[in-house]
């Protein structure tokens, strides 16, 4: 298994789960109003740094988590300028 953790930054909130869904991901943990910085600036909802983030994870089989990684980095590509979108796959040994 693996758990994927994505953060995006875009005008389009429902966009990462309507993704999750197309891929038949079981579930997930949305978390709004992330605020941060990284490689590609910085989101404190503030008047300086505009913006937020949002956050879900989600646990899926091996095979399912390769093709939802690949969608994700074709949603990545497709974005507008100012949005952005990471993940992180990590491996699950485990879920209860």
């Amino acid at each position: 298994m693996k758990t994927i953790f994505i953060i995006h930054a875009g005008a389009d909130e429902h966009r990462v789960p309507r993704l999750l869904e197309q891929h038949k991901a079981r579930g997930y943990t949305q978390i709004g109003h992330g605020i941060g910085a990284g490689t590609s600036g910085r989101l404190e909802g503030t008047r300086a740094w505009p913006g937020h983030a949002t956050l879900w994870l989600t646990v899926v089989p091996n095979d399912e988590a390769e093709v939802l990684v690949n969608a994700l980095r074709d949603m990545k590509a497709a974005l507008e300028p100012g949005e952005h979108l990471h993940a992180s796959i990590m491996q699950t040994d485990d879920f209860i």
